[in-house]
Formats: C-alpha cells, sequence, structure tokens
C-alpha cells in the first residue's frame, strides 16, 4: 500500500528541478503578499527607470552638461 507522500505529486522550485516533500510542505507556496511585494518593487524599478532615462534626454542637449562632457573628455585623453 503506498503513503500519502507517494500518491501527491511531485514538488518543483522555480528552475524546475524537483524538490523534497519535506521542503516543499515547510515552504508555501506564492502569497498575496509576495505578490504584492513584487508587484510594488516592480512599479519602484520601472518609475526610477523612467525618471533616469528622461532625465538623460532632458539633459542630452543641455550646454552645461555638454562643456562638462568636453572637460572630462580632454582630461581622460591627457592621462
Amino acid at each position: 500500500m503506498r503513503s500519502v507522500s507517494e500518491i501527491q505529486s511531485p514538488a518543483f522550485d522555480p528552475f524546475g528541478e524537483p524538490v523534497a516533500d519535506g521542503v516543499a510542505r515547510v515552504c508555501p507556496s506564492t502569497t498575496a503578499g509576495d505578490r504584492t511585494a513584487r508587484r510594488v518593487g516592480g512599479a519602484v524599478f520601472w518609475t526610477l527607470a523612467l525618471a533616469i532615462l528622461a532625465g538623460r534626454v532632458y539633459a542630452y542637449n543641455l550646454p552645461a552638461v555638454q562643456s562638462v562632457a568636453a572637460h572630462a573628455v580632454q582630461m581622460l585623453a591627457l592621462r
């Protein structure tokens, strides 16, 4: 006769590797809090990425930025 653990389907980690039954019971599946944290983290990441991109686009044609960049290139050329 089979035990309960043999009848259950095997558990897998996020990379597709099989996980022992004891580990699968200890580590619960994704909860609502995990999903919320992942969404908030993603929103913060993309907000920062877009803000940096917008700042770079805005500063691309500013004369001050171009003069600082020109001086930096000259300093690097002297090395």
